[in-house]
């Protein structure tokens, strides 16, 4: 039996008070026992997320248990609401209790627990983070781990933990601490960007590159013609956006000669670098750039915004001329990733939209040259590809290719996340065609803002354009999302 103590102060009508009080937190108790839990094993999904947002909005220590619980659920789209919730989270003990669930054995747990925990950006979420960036036995884990800190951006400890990071012994896990450390613009973020431009790895040395306009300007400026003569494309392709991000003299200068690179992606964009730097198009050919850069080299002056432009026709004869969907397919080494799920049986004029996505393939097949490398990824619940690296183009190639996406029947749910992370483990490609409604329906995530994020955290060190054709995108979300796949590598889309 409860007690109320009193003293010789108390008053009836204080010692009713004070029993309304705890009766009222007995109360609060009773709610998330009884109601919400109920929620919490709903067999409506919906109603599951909905408790993850009441839950988080609680934010107690017992309210964290069935965050914990919820976390766990087999439906991606719960996991994925309660990570979201999470950052309402600021009770320590809370944040604890949510910090525990990181010493599971499941990895994907472990990664939504360091995403829920950096969503809150309180400090008392650092010990765990610290745990499982620096020493998770799984890098996918302790790079989600760094990339949870980017919004710890006024905090010397998680600049600190990131730091630390970026001499780990996975190359993907080096590229999210030395991410992180710039983005949150750390002390220390000049330091260990410059470090990195000689880490063994490429695409680490991309990310460092990556950063050094926002912590190192001049050392920025002075790696520019290093980097556009570099051996390996990626690196070459940084020099683009870092010319692009700069903005000055030598960056104009940069840009021009990069337009003779031998690898077209490269070449495609410092084509539109200069197109949205200078408001002309002058085709892709250097000589002509040049001269106009020399004539008016003085007079130039940095557009106070500008965006990479896209010139509607290649003006030259170095581009491929063929096209996907109208996009001109500016690439040599490409990836198309084609949506199968079961949206895709849909009427569209007097077939389905699978029917047009396999004509709109055979037509770019056809018009791609010869040599040209290519794969083909469909993605449903699982994601599959054509060859197991892309090929170059010839008869036979062309004909599995076409085979490969006429066997299958759309159906099933679309695992869009893992369609896309296949495209990215492509050997030696560097440019992403991307056919879908944007709706990610399966897969370990599936809201789009965290799909978006992990695509972007994969393609850091990896330097694919991705262009995204939206075929039945309607609601202004999946276009947004599309939109957003496109722009985060400077890529193009269409809607159709």
């Amino acid at each position: 039996m409860m007690r109320v103590p009193t003293n010789h102060r108390s008053t009836p009508r204080r010692a009713a008070a004070t029993a309304l009080a705890l009766l009222l937190a007995v109360s609060t108790a009773w709610a998330i026992d009884a109601d919400l839990k109920k929620k919490v094993k709903d067999p409506d999904s919906f109603k599951r997320s909905d408790a993850a947002r009441t839950l988080a909005n609680d934010g107690s220590p017992a309210a964290a248990k069935l965050l914990v619980e919820l976390l766990k659920d087999e439906n991606t789209y719960v996991r994925d609401h309660t990570v979201e919730a999470c950052r309402k989270l600021v009770d320590p003990d809370a944040l604890g209790v949510i910090a525990k669930a990181g010493r599971d054995k499941d990895p994907l747990l472990r990664r939504n627990v360091a995403a829920a925990l950096g969503a809150t950006k309180q400090e008392a979420a650092l010990d765990a983070l610290e745990k499982l960036a620096g020493s998770d036995r799984d890098p996918a884990v302790r790079a989600g781990a760094l990339d949870a800190l980017w919004g710890f951006r006024t905090s010397e400890r998680a600049a600190a933990i990131a730091t630390s990071c970026a001499s780990d012994k996975d190359p993907a896990v080096r590229a999210a601490a030395v991410e992180a450390v710039g983005r949150m613009r750390a002390s220390s973020a000049a330091d260990v960007a410059i470090a990195a431009l000689d880490d063994v790895d490429e695409g680490v040395r991309c990310v460092a590159r990556m950063e050094l306009p926002y912590v190192a300007e001049g050392r920025a400026t002075e790696d520019l013609a290093v980097a556009a003569a570099a051996p390996g494309w990626r690196t070459r392709a940084q020099a683009v956006d870092n010319a692009f991000s700069l903005r000055n003299a030598d960056a104009l200068t940069t840009l021009c000669a990069l337009l003779s690179d031998t690898r077209l992606r490269v070449a495609a964009s410092a084509h539109a670098a200069l197109i949205g730097l200078t408001g002309k198009d002058l085709g892709r050919d250097r000589e002509l750039w040049e001269a106009w850069w020399a004539a008016n080299k003085e007079t130039w002056e940095p557009p106070k915004k500008a965006s990479i432009g896209v010139p509607p026709e290649t003006a030259n004869d170095a581009g491929t001329r063929a096209r996907y969907y109208g996009l001109e397919i500016l690439s040599d080494h490409v990836v198309f990733v084609l949506d199968a799920s079961g949206s895709m049986r849909d009427k569209l004029g007097t077939g389905t939209r699978w029917d047009k996505a396999r004509n709109e393939l055979d037509m770019a097949l056809t018009a791609l040259p010869d040599g040209t490398h290519v794969n083909v990824i469909i993605f449903q619940r699982e994601a599959r590809a054509a060859f197991s690296k892309p090929k170059p183009l010839g008869k036979k190639t062309r004909r599995d290719l076409s085979s490969f996406a006429r066997k299958t029947s759309p159906g099933q749910a679309g695992n869009l996340l893992a369609g896309m992370l296949l495209a990215l483990e492509q050997e030696d490609s560097d440019t992403v065609y991307l056919l879908s409604d944007g709706a990610p329906s399966f897969g370990d995530m599936v809201l789009k803002g965290r799909v978006r994020t992990a695509i972007r955290a994969r393609n850091r060190s990896r330097k694919l354009v991705l262009n995204a054709i939206g075929l039945g995108a309607e609601k202004s979300t999946e276009r947004s999302f599309l939109e957003g796949l496109a722009r985060d590598s400077a890529g193009r889309v269409v809607f159709k």
